[in-house]
């Protein structure tokens, strides 16, 4: 009912845009502070900051007509653009603050006007001014936003009459046009920072997203038209003050416009309505934004403030508005925070440019806009933004992102989900393409090795046993990929997917990579396997060992030798875990780490023992068997340079041990025990039967090496 309602009453590209925006860009900088700024640094040095500040809103302008014109943004404006693009936490991140400052901002244009009244009529006490004028244009936002937009044409008439009765006005300048200035109140960019916000308003029109009848043309055509236009209008005033006005008096009066008018009414009606006018459209623009922050309960008391008037209108959003801004008139004096409303500005059209940026980079086919840019548009308006920002005030600048991060911050751990979808999945793949390009452009090296463990399941009970040992090998920064085979092509089981994300969830939590990959196979495992895992070798990120486990049933013995032998030829390591029936991972605690003499499998045996070390925070021990009384002092001799040269840990401990290798494994009392993969499989059969704790046999892949 409402958008059939906002089809009817909605405002046009010349109410709804094009004068509110241009009105905020022909404010209080052009009428007191462009003269100031011309006697400062002359008119040539006043060009270049009106050209920078306007190739700044000029691109952050097309940005936005960039985006609109691929999609229908909705209600909100900049939110909207934002939300519908980053997420609804980086839309709530600047919207949020956004509102606040627009509902400010109507606060500081009242006390500005309210001033100028008074300095016009000493006798009206400032505050009872306010309180009238926030009366006046309260009443009118709350009754229509087309009636306040209808109010603005008498205003804007008012700032025609007022520009004419300057440019026709008299001179008071005998000297030269005053080209070069001497900077002798300010320095460039420092004068630049004071000029900046003159150009800030570009989104006034673009608030009202939600009123407009045809949004993508209105706001297209309005913003644009208004910037360019604002620019001339600055320009020529500025080699206006330059040509009538001596460089002294400039930077005495601020207010020396009031005597360059042939009348000097129309000046000061045009000053107010300047005022009058950015207080309105803020004051109408900001329960937009709340709104739609509203809409998607992103703030408090959502469902009240998202409700909308028979006529269309936000009523409870505009209530709250001018109570906000009502709050802050009477706290009364707040130019402190006047630099930091600016900042929060900047940083939405920064973060609009942003926005545009991360879409085209992504190259998404979505992305797909009627009216097309260059990539450096984008690129060059955020950067200006930023740089504007450090200008007006480094410790506001960090203040500013130190406010919208913690509000993102605790948006996100609402796991917000946004019905449009958004851009995020796109720009983390376009950056893991980026270093998957890099990474594959590198060679190779055994140093860059971590823990990446593929896990075939046949049983998700055999998974949620060896889960938390799966963690200790992988955490913190591995990989775990989970293959199960579903031989019943013929039926769905989405009860047993269910059950293996319960699984990995704990890993999900920690932020541990886990990944399942389901297939359909007749054939199951054993001949199914090997094929799968030459696909998986050959992706980006494959796995670089498999982790199976050894059953006490005498068929999946069978079969597991049969895949052994399948997976041997692979350059892949392979790690056999039996879990003890009675003992499991004991007090995951004690690793015994048993080192042959120029093993082959001794570099995954000592990182698989590492990775059990740091997570298990538990005692490590090498040991070794020798066969002579004579060779255990040499043996001891090397496995203490092997420990430092594999940079153990200070405390592992070297157990040398004369005797049968079988016989001292089976009394050595240990949670896990870790041996190099022997040479038959029959062998490791023996050995599990005879261990009396959970033991890992392993084999290297040549990937690997426990000394870089």
């Amino acid at each position: 009912m409402n958008k059939n309602i906002s089809k009817n009453i909605g405002l046009g590209t010349i109410e709804g845009v094009f004068i509110p925006t241009i009105l905020t860009i022909l404010g209080v900088i052009l009428y007191l502070r462009l003269g100031w700024v011309v006697g400062n640094v002359g008119f040539i040095g006043t060009l270049t900051i009106i050209v920078l500040a306007h190739v700044i809103t000029l691109f952050t302008g097309l940005s936005v007509a960039s985006m609109v014109s691929n999609s229908e943004i909705g209600a909100g404006g900049a939110y909207a653009i934002i939300s519908r693009s980053l997420g609804l936490e980086a839309g709530g991140a600047i919207g949020i603050p956004l509102f606040l400052s627009q509902a400010f901002s109507v606060a500081f244009y009242i006390i500005g006007f309210a001033e100028l009244w008074h300095s016009f009529f000493p006798a009206h006490h400032i505050l009872a001014v306010c309180i009238i004028t926030w009366l006046v244009l309260a009443g009118i936002s709350l009754f229509s936003a087309k009636l306040a937009f209808r109010v603005q044409y008498f205003i804007l008439f008012a700032v025609v009459l007022s520009l004419i009765s300057f440019f026709a006005g008299p001179s008071i300048n005998e000297g030269p046009v005053l080209l070069w200035g001497k900077m002798q109140e300010a320095t460039y960019w420092e004068t630049f920072a004071i000029f900046f916000p003159a150009v800030t308003g570009i989104l006034a029109g673009v608030s009202m997203s939600g009123e407009l009848r045809n949004p993508r043309t209105s706001i297209i055509r309005g913003t644009l038209t208004a910037i360019v236009l604002g620019f001339v209008v600055y320009v020529l005033s500025a080699f206006w003050f330059a040509y009538r006005v001596p460089e002294e008096m400039l930077l005495k009066d601020t207010s020396i416009i009031l005597r360059l008018g042939f009348s000097k009414t129309l000046i000061i009606a045009g000053i107010m309505g300047a005022v009058l006018s950015s207080a309105l459209s803020t004051l109408v623009g900001a329960p937009r934004t709340l709104a739609a922050l509203a809409e998607d309960r992103l703030v408090p008391f959502s469902k009240g403030l998202a409700l909308k008037a028979k006529n269309g209108e936000p009523r409870n959003a505009i209530i709250l508005s001018a109570i906000i801004s009502l709050a802050v008139l009477l706290v009364g004096n707040l130019n402190m925070l006047a630099s930091l409303l600016t900042l929060f500005f900047l940083m939405t059209y920064g973060t609009i440019n942003l926005t545009v940026l991360i879409e085209q980079a992504t190259g998404v086919v979505s992305f797909r806009p009627q009216m097309r840019i260059s990539i450096l548009i984008p690129i060059i308006g955020f950067l200006g933004c930023i740089f504007s920002m450090l200008l007006i005030s480094k410790l506001f600048t960090l203040v500013t992102f130190i406010i919208i991060s913690m509000i993102y911050y605790s948006l996100a751990k609402r796991n917000l989900i946004s019905t449009t979808g958004d851009i995020r999945g796109g720009l983390f793949a376009l950056i893991s393409e980026w270093a998957a390009q890099k990474a594959m452009s590198r060679p190779y090296h055994p140093r860059l090795w971590k823990p990446f463990l593929l896990v075939p399941v046949e049983n998700h009970d055999d998974l949620r046993r060896i889960i938390r040992l799966v963690r200790s090998i992988i955490y913190p920064s591995g990989r775990l990929y989970c293959l199960t085979m579903n031989t019943h092509t013929d039926r769905i089981e989405p009860q047993l997917n269910l059950e293996l994300d319960n699984i990995l969830l704990p890993l999900k939590e920690e932020h541990l990579f886990s990944q399942k990959i389901n297939l359909d196979s007749q054939n199951g495992f054993v001949i199914d396997l090997p094929i799968v895992m030459q696909t998986l070798l050959n992706t980006f990120l494959p796995p670089n060992a498999v982790l199976f486990t050894i059953s006490h049933d005498v068929n999946k013995r069978i079969l597991l030798e049969q895949m052994l032998h399948q997976v041997r030829p692979l350059k892949l390591g392979v790690i056999l875990l039996y879990v003890h029936p009675k003992y499991g991972f004991g007090q995951e605690r004690k690793i015994n780490l048993w080192l042959r003499d120029k093993s082959p499998n001794t570099n995954l045996a000592v990182l698989t023992a590492l990775q059990l070390f740091r997570n298990w925070d538990g005692l490590l021990t090498l040991s070794r068997t020798v066969t002579a009384k004579k060779e255990a002092a040499r043996a001891a001799v090397q496995m203490e340079l092997f420990k430092e040269k594999a940079r153990l840990p200070v405390n592992t401990e070297i157990n040398i041990i004369q005797g049968d290798f079988t016989k001292a494994i089976i009394s050595y009392n240990t949670d896990i025990t870790i041996v190099g993969m022997p040479k038959t499989y029959q062998q490791i059969l023996d050995l599990v039967e005879i261990i009396p704790n959970t033991v890992i046999f392993v084999s290297d892949s040549g990937l690997e090496s426990a000394l870089v």
